[in-house]
């Protein structure tokens, strides 16, 4: 049988190593100056090289003749290593002997000096698989280890590893390893093999393996066995089932324009050929990702054509950060592992990013309006021929905005200059000048625009409905709840500064104006504008009507009742 690719071209020294120059040249001083530790952890995603470093600081630190911190490779020793009959290299895979048993064997057996070596080295694979009691039984082996022995404990979750043990080890982190090196050590396999692979191909498969070369590796095995030479890119695009990229570059581009429907026809079009939906989701998350690289100014990786690039720069220009980001997390939440034949994650995710609200643009001065605009209601009720100013924060509108940023006279009429899109309805010259009367005529249009807005944690539109009273009071509109717990979440939204903004801002398009707007619970004492105090729950109100009475100075007095009183 013949040996897998991935095997055979496992590195033999630090040099070989693809992707971790830092990790590999504090190994090889290391090793250089004899200053090695007895404990080591290596973390990183997998397919990165880290038990293959392992397996090259087993062999450097007991090499018979090491030059420059790497092994000879033909002493000995490292010949038993690469060919897996080292008894001195102990391999233990932490998934399948993960309990205390299997590590107080282990803690027994490092007592008994190396056979050959100078040092035994361990290898504990997937160490975050150890349970808790493994990891206390290996813990003092790991303070005091004999002189003898050396322990490498390999992961790619870290955060699991218990910080007592991992503050007794080096740690060394693998990164992924970028595209650029995963393609040139894949031409460099493809040459040493004499095979014949186009570069296009090279590419794609890296871009596939995401960071990881062992994948890459394989994924060229694969193509290699699978179609006669040359490896073409199409070759490896049929064998990924990828079909094109050109359906995740079109998607993208309906996602971004708002383009529900053609979005959702190219998602069934896909299915209906056949090709993995899994695919396609990845190919567009890459593509809405490399669009909001562009967006921020960031330098885009190689692997797009310039036509793609093109395409994507003009639609960096067309799209609002925001947007772009909202899309990256509807789509990548959308969960294929279920079934991943099925079309309705991605269709549920492209229609929530249509119903997502309109970006907010920057804030802009209107043009001047024409001068035979009639006055607004409110300009008309106070003194004739005034220039028109901005209404004071925390008043009712007296006047329109000047078209303007600056305070000069403007034609009566303007209307103020939006910040941001308005959700809701803006007022209207032949709304009612009566403040409460405008708010009444506005009322259900106003719910209605935060239909599809979400606050912090509760549908705005929802909440809004929930009141069954409001009154505007000089610059203040209060709103009545009769449940104090539609109150209680309508408090909780108002207290976020960001929901807070939304809801003031809905307001102030509707009325015309800067209102300050507060809470009242028809079962409270006074206005509901303060945030629930110790006295408002209803178990501390059950408890006052059976008699009990509250101790403490921040608990408000219990009510009279009728019969006390």
């Amino acid at each position: 049988m013949s040996q897998v690719l991935y095997r055979k071209w496992r590195p033999g020294a630090f040099r070989h190593v693809v992707g971790q120059p830092t990790t590999t040249q504090t190994l090889r001083r290391a090793v250089e100056s004899g200053r090695l530790s007895h404990a080591y952890l290596f973390c990183g995603p997998r397919g990165t090289g880290k038990t293959s470093t392992a397996r090259i600081l087993a062999k450097a630190m007991n090499c018979l003749s090491p030059s420059g911190g790497e092994p000879d490779n033909s002493c000995s020793i490292c010949a038993s290593i690469d060919a897996g009959r080292a008894m001195d290299l102990v391999e233990i895979d932490a998934a399948s002997n993960r309990g205390i048993d299997d590590i107080r064997n282990l803690r027994e057996r490092v007592q008994y000096t190396p056979a050959e070596a100078r040092i035994k080295v361990y290898i504990v694979d997937e160490a975050h698989m150890l349970t808790e009691q493994a990891f206390n039984a290996l813990l003092k082996t790991l303070e005091e280890p004999p002189a003898h022995v050396a322990f490498v404990l390999a992961t790619t979750e870290s955060h699991k590893i218990p910080p007592t043990i991992a503050s007794r080890c080096q740690r060394f982190d693998f990164r992924r390893i970028t595209r650029q090196d995963i393609a040139g050590r894949l031409a460099e396999i493809s040459a040493a093999e004499s095979v014949e692979v186009e570069p296009a191909a090279l590419d794609l498969v890296s871009r596939a393996a995401g960071g990881g070369l062992r994948d890459a590796v394989n994924l060229l095995e694969q193509a290699i066995v699978s179609y006669d030479a040359p490896v073409t890119e199409e070759n490896v695009r049929d064998m990924l089932d990828m079909g094109g990229d050109e359906a995740s570059m079109a998607l993208a581009a309906q996602v971004l324009g708002g383009r529900t429907a053609d979005a959702l026809r190219t998602v069934n079009e896909v299915a209906a050929q056949g090709s993995d939906l899994r695919q396609l989701q990845r190919g567009l998350v890459d593509r809405l990702r490399a669009v909001m690289l562009v967006s921020s100014g960031a330098e885009l990786e190689a692997g797009y054509g310039d036509e793609e690039v093109a395409q994507m720069r003009s639609l960096a220009g067309a799209s609002d950060a925001g947007a772009i980001a909202g899309a990256i997390r509807r789509m990548t939440a959308a969960d294929l592992r279920g079934d991943p034949s099925s079309t309705l994650p991605l269709e549920l995710a492209i229609v929530e990013v249509g119903l997502e609200p309109a970006p907010r643009p920057a804030a802009r001065p209107e043009p001047a309006p024409e001068p035979a605009r009639p006055a607004r209601p409110a300009a008309r009720a106070g003194p004739a021929a005034r220039p028109e100013t901005a209404p004071a924060p925390g008043r009712p509108p007296g006047a329109a905005t000047p078209a303007g940023p600056a305070p000069q006279p403007a034609p009566a009429g303007p209307e103020p200059a939006q910040r941001r899109p308005p959700p809701a309805p803006v007022a209207d010259a032949d709304l009612p000048a009566d403040p409460q009367a405008r708010l009444e005529v506005q009322w259900n249009a106003l719910a209605e625009s935060l239909r599809h807005v979400k606050g912090d944690k509760f549908n705005l539109k929802a909440l809004l409905s929930a009141s069954n009273g409001r009154e505007v009071a000089g610059g203040v509109i209060t709103l009545r709840f009769p449940h104090p717990s539609h109150a209680d979440r309508m408090l909780h939204e108002l207290g976020v500064a960001q929901s807070k903004r939304i809801v003031e801002d809905a307001f102030e398009r509707a009325m015309g104006g800067r209102y300050d707007v507060r809470v009242e619970a028809a079962d409270r004492e006074g206005p509901g504008s303060r945030a629930p105090g110790p006295g408002d729950s209803q178990l501390v109100r059950a408890a006052r009507a059976m008699g009990a009475e509250l101790a403490g100075k921040d608990v408000p007095p219990a009510p009279e009742s009728e019969a006390q009183r």
